[in-house]
C-alpha cells in the first residue's frame, strides 16, 4: 500500500480565488511573497496582509507584499510531499497556513516532503473539534436527561461503531438513532481530527486494532466531502436517523450566524478533544523570502490578529473565546479539556490507516456445509444456522459497494465438484432479479441446510475459490476469501494438503494480494491445516467455541490489515 499522503490526499481538491492585499509594492525593488491559506481562515490572514503590506515592510533592502491564495490544505500538502502537481495552475507557496498541524505531518513524513516545510511556532488562531448537534435534538436529549458533555465512546456506540471501553454513565444516547457526519478526514482537518482523537482515546485498549477497524467502517458510511455538507442535513422535517456532525467550533459558529432554520448546538465531549491550530510555515527556499516570511509570522501574532481572527469565530492561540460566545450561536466559551497533540508519527500511521480501511472490499465467502453442521449448539440451533446468524451480523458491517460471493461446499456438490456458487460475487447493492444482492444473500444464508452425506471438501473448494478471485481481480478493492469450517479436509478423492500448498504458491501474484482468512468452528477443526493455508496469502487464522467468538475474530481479521 502507498504511504499516507499518497493514498489519503490524492483525492481531487481545489484550489480557490486569490485575493490581492493592500500595498504599494511593485517592481525590482519588491518581494512578492505568496501565502497559501486554509479557507475558513481567510478573511481573518487577508486583514492582517492587509496592515502587513499597507506598512510597507522590508526583507534584505526589498519591500514585501503578501498575496493571499485561498486554498485547500489537502491540495497544498499533496504539492508539498511530492505526490502530486499544482492544481488549478497554483504554484509552490512561500507560506502556508493550513488549519491544523496535522497536515504538516503528513508532509514531512512523506519520502520528498521532509525538507519541503519549515514549522514555525506561530498558530493564527485555535477551534477545537466539537460534537454537532441540530437544536430540536439537543433538546430532546436534555429533556430525556442526557448531559450537554457526552463521551466519545457513547456516541460511537450510538451511531453503530465499536465502543472503545470508554466509561459512560449518564451520558446515553440511544443506540442507533443518530448518523456520525464525518467530513471525508483525507480531505477536511476536522475529520482527520476526529479520527485522531479516537486513536488517542485508545491509545492504551488491548483491542485497539479491532476496535479502530470497528469504528473506521462506521465512520466510512458517514463521509460528507465538506463541512457545510453535514450541516445541509440539518434541516426541519427530517426523518430517520438524527445526524451528528464532528466538525470545528468556528464552523457551528459560522452555521448559526447564517441564522439557519435549525440551528447546531455544540457539545464538548468529556474525555477531552483536539483543536484546529492554523499554524504558520515557511516552504520557500529563498533566503530574501525566508526574511520576509519572518516578518509575515510575526504579524500573525499581533494584537490585531488576535481580534481579526476572533470575530471570525476562531479562538485567539491562547484559546481565549470570541466576545458573544454563547448559548445563542451554539457554543461555549468555556476552554474544552484538551487532549495530547498528536506526534506526526502517529499521524501518518493513522491515516495510513484509514487509507488501508476505507478501501472497498471484495469477498468470496465459503461456508462449509457438510454433514457435521447438523450437531447442536443451542436449543433449536445447529452449526450451519449459528454460523449463518452470524454471517447475517457481519453483513450488516457493510456498505453496498462492497463486492461480496458466497460459495458452499463439502464433498460431490454439483457431480464430483465439491463447492458451489450460492451467489455470485458483486456489489450489494445491485439488483439480481426481482431483489438486491445483499438480500439473496440474506435469504441465502437463511434457507441454507446441512449436506448430511457429504464430507469436508476443503482442499479443492479453496483452491478453486482462489483460482477464481485471482482472475476477477479488482485493485481498487482489498479482495480476500474467507472460509468458515467446523471440520477438517477428509475429502479422500481429492488433492493433499502438499498438493493444495504447491498449487497455492504458483498462483500467488505479488500484484494481486489475496488473503485467505480461515475461522474454524468447534474441536473437529484441525488447526494446522487452516493456518498454512492461510500463511501462504498472508492471510489469518482463528478457531472459535462459540457462535459469540465468530464475530468478534471477524473484526480482528479485518483488522490485520493495520498492523500489515
Amino acid at each position: 500500500m502507498a504511504g499516507a499522503v499518497g493514498l489519503a490526499l490524492l483525492l481531487g481538491v481545489g484550489v480557490y480565488a486569490f485575493a490581492g492585499t493592500g500595498g504599494g509594492c511593485s517592481g525590482d525593488d519588491s518581494v512578492s511573497l505568496n501565502v497559501a491559506v486554509a479557507p475558513d481562515i481567510h478573511p481573518a490572514v487577508v486583514k492582517a496582509a492587509t496592515r502587513f503590506n499597507d506598512a510597507k515592510t522590508e526583507a534584505d533592502g526589498k519591500c514585501v507584499k503578501a498575496t493571499i491564495t485561498k486554498t485547500e490544505p489537502a491540495s497544498v500538502a499533496t504539492l508539498l510531499s511530492g505526490q502530486g502537481v499544482a492544481t488549478g495552475g497554483n504554484q509552490r507557496p512561500d507560506v502556508w497556513i493550513p488549519d491544523t498541524s496535522m497536515w504538516t505531518s503528513l508532509v514531512t513524513s512523506s519520502e520528498k516532503g521532509k525538507e519541503a516545510v519549515q514549522a514555525t511556532r506561530t498558530s493564527v488562531a485555535s477551534s477545537p473539534v466539537v460534537v454537532g448537534l441540530p437544536q430540536t435534538l439537543a433538546g430532546q436529549l436534555k429533556g430525556a436527561g442526557v448531559t450537554a458533555t457526552p463521551s466519545w465512546d457513547n456516541l460511537l456506540k450510538a451511531a453503530g461503531g465499536t465502543a472503545g471501553g470508554g466509561v459512560t454513565k449518564n451520558q446515553m444516547i440511544s443506540p442507533g438513532t443518530v448518523r456520525l457526519l464525518v467530513p471525508d478526514p483525507a480531505r477536511n482537518g476536522s475529520g482527520m481530527g476526529a479520527l485522531m482523537v479516537t486513536s488517542t482515546l485508545l491509545t492504551n485498549d488491548p483491542n485497539r486494532e479491532s476496535i479502530f477497524t470497528g469504528i473506521v467502517r462506521t465512520v466510512r458510511e458517514s463521509t460528507v466531502p465538506t463541512v457545510e455538507a453535514q450541516f445541509e442535513l440539518f434541516r426541519k422535517g427530517r426523518t430517520g436517523k438524527q445526524p451528528i456532525s464532528l466538525s470545528s467550533e468556528q464552523a457551528v459558529w459560522a452555521y448559526n450566524k447564517t441564522g439557519p432554520a435549525e440551528p447546531a448546538v455544540a457539545l464538548y465531549p468529556i474525555e477531552g478533544t483536539l483543536s484546529m491550530d492554523y499554524p504558520v510555515n515557511i516552504t520557500t527556499t529563498d533566503d530574501t523570502k525566508q526574511q520576509a516570511a519572518t516578518l509575515f509570522e510575526k504579524a500573525m501574532s499581533t494584537e490585531a490578529t488576535r481580534s481579526d481572527v476572533r470575530s471570525q469565530g476562531f479562538r485567539s492561540a491562547d484559546g481565549k473565546a470570541p466576545d458573544g460566545f454563547g448559548a445563542k450561536l451554539g457554543v461555549s466559551a468555556s476552554r474544552p479539556r484538551q487532549l495530547p497533540a498528536p506526534k506526526a508519527a502517529q499521524v501518518e500511521q493513522v491515516m495510513q490507516s484509514w487509507a488501508k480501511l476505507s478501501l472497498g472490499l471484495r469477498i468470496l465467502t465459503l461456508i462449509d456445509v457438510s454433514g457435521s453442521m447438523a450437531e447442536s449448539v443451542g436449543p433449536n440451533t445447529n452449526r450451519l444456522q449459528a454460523i449463518a446468524q452470524v454471517s447475517q451480523g457481519g453483513l450488516s458491517m457493510m456498505s453496498n459497494d462492497t463486492e461480496l460471493g458466497q460459495w458452499q461446499f463439502s464433498t460431490n456438490m454439483q457431480g464430483k465438484r465439491d463447492w458451489k456458487e450460492a451467489v455470485s460475487i458483486g456489489p450489494l447493492g445491485e439488483r439480481v432479479g426481482s431483489i438486491t444482492r445483499r438480500n439473496l444473500v440474506l435469504s441465502t444464508l437463511q434457507r441454507m441446510k446441512p449436506k448430511m452425506d457429504g464430507d469436508t471438501g476443503l482442499y479443492d473448494s479453496v483452491l478453486a475459490a482462489y483460482k477464481m478471485m485471482n482472475e476477477t481481480y479488482k485493485p481498487e478493492f482489498v479482495n480476500s476469501i474467507l472460509l468458515l469450517t467446523d471440520g477438517k479436509n477428509d475429502d479422500a478423492n481429492g488433492r493433499t494438503l502438499k498438493q493444495t500448498l504447491t498449487q497455492l504458491k504458483s498462483m500467488k501474484d505479488p500484484n494481486k494480494p489475496i488473503q485467505i482468512n480461515m475461522i474454524g468452528f468447534g474441536n473437529g477443526v484441525d488447526r494446522n491445516e487452516l493456518e498454512q493455508i492461510a500463511k501462504v496469502t498472508g492471510g489469518g487464522t482463528a478457531v472459535a467455541m462459540t457462535p459469540q467468538e465468530i464475530s468478534k475474530i471477524f473484526l480482528q481479521m479485518l483488522s490485520r490489515r493495520i498492523a500489515e
